[in-house]
């Protein structure tokens, strides 16, 4: 009996969508330990090649844009995207001085674009370039936070800056080669069923706003306990301990109308939970994060 391995191999749309999640999160993890790799390159190359690194990443990423693209479409419209991410990669590299911080453009390049990856599979409408935009500028955040941690990083606010900015120069690129239907923004009308869920997130985004803004008390004191506030970190351990039991119940209460929706309606809805629980995702590792030094007594730097 012949065995067709390839399809036995082939991921079914539910992995795939589970992969390229797993995939986001595992990327955002490693991002603090790339410094190792940079600091080891500076001690075989030296400082002042390293730093050219990033630039000639740009570069090189740059070229097979351009080529990609002019294969793909037989033209070169797609190289106009490229003069708002020229410009963005310039003020970078103009305004931020210290070269290692410069990778940062490549990386949440690729972040926009895992997004893309991750987002387009189950959305139907307009605004997904924004969802990409928040996505990445949240993700940008948490890396910070990781940086914290981290014995060889430190949390910053213009690393944040770089990241939402290089996730911008991502959204652009794919702006270039996408052809995107005509759409329409029907999907907001379902936000309403997500209520409960919605004011969870603002719930959270409130509280870790004020939680990156006490966190550099804690990074000048090099010290947790007795500088941060213990109502916010109440708040940390409040939106982790309801977030799964939210998730839970409106996964449930979705569950039991799914047979009865059109098609129609059911991707409209899917693309509204798109808003709604990435976001909440990223604040609930936000929160976890902090829950963490406060239960270890990480030093946070």
């Amino acid at each position: 009996m012949r065995i067709d391995v390839a399809k036995r191999l082939s991921l079914t749309p539910t992995a795939r969508r589970v992969a390229l999640w797993v995939l986001i999160a595992g990327y955002t993890f490693i991002l603090p330990s790339a410094i190792l790799i940079y600091r080891r390159l500076e001690s075989a190359i030296g400082q002042e090649s390293t730093g050219k690194i990033p630039l000639y990443g740009v570069l090189v990423i740059g070229t097979a844009y351009i080529l990609y693209g002019f294969f793909k479409n037989r033209s070169l419209t797609h190289l106009l995207s490229l003069v708002p991410c020229a410009i963005i990669a310039y003020v970078i590299i103009r305004y931020e001085p210290n070269p290692n911080k410069h990778i940062h453009i490549p990386e949440y390049t690729l972040m926009a674009w895992l997004l893309y990856a991750a987002l387009s599979r189950d959305y139907q409408g307009k605004g997904i370039f924004i969802l990409i935009f928040l996505c990445g500028s949240m993700l940008g955040v948490v890396d910070e936070l990781e940086q914290g941690l981290h014995p060889k990083r430190f949390y910053g606010w213009s690393d944040m800056t770089v990241n939402s900015s290089s996730t911008l120069i991502g959204i652009f690129t794919i702006l270039g080669l996408t052809r995107r239907a005509r759409a329409d923004w029907k999907w907001k009308k379902h936000l309403k069923e997500l209520g409960i869920p919605i004011g969870l997130i603002l719930f959270g985004l409130a509280g870790a706003v004020l939680m990156c803004i006490q966190l550099f008390q804690v990074q000048a004191r090099e010290l947790f306990w007795g500088v941060y506030p213990l109502w916010l970190l109440a708040w940390s351990i409040l939106f982790v301990a309801v977030t799964p039991v939210t998730v839970f119940l409106q996964t449930r209460r979705q569950g039991k109308n799914r047979a009865d929706q059109a098609r129609e309606v059911r991707l409209q809805r899917q693309t509204a939970q798109l808003w709604v629980y990435p976001a909440m995702a990223i604040l609930f590792y936000m929160h976890a994060i902090i829950v963490f030094i406060a239960l270890t007594g990480y030093n946070f730097r």
